[in-house]
């Protein structure tokens, strides 16, 4: 069970054919959200400190990062070069 799945709580059903999204599909829509907000907030905290306090302490040829926007830029980088098939 995912993120997405512990912040969802809906059991309402609607028509199955009418036009508009269902109050269960605005509620996953938004539960995907805050589960991508909560993974990139934890990354870029829990990123940096990991990065400070650990890499830039025992390898002397990285420098200690100055916001958690730097994990992040350098998350998108990674994901960039070595991409997931």
């Amino acid at each position: 069970m995912g993120l997405t799945e512990l912040l969802l709580s809906v059991n309402a059903q609607k028509e199955p054919f009418s036009d508009e999204p269902t109050d269960q599909a605005k509620d996953y829509m938004w539960a995907t959200v805050a589960a991508m907000v909560i993974y990139v907030v934890l990354i870029a905290f829990l990123g940096k400190f990991l990065w400070n306090n650990y890499l830039a302490k025992y390898i002397s040829a990285v420098q200690p990062l100055k916001s958690p926007v730097d994990i992040l830029a350098i998350s998108v980088l990674m994901a960039l070069i070595f991409p997931r098939v």
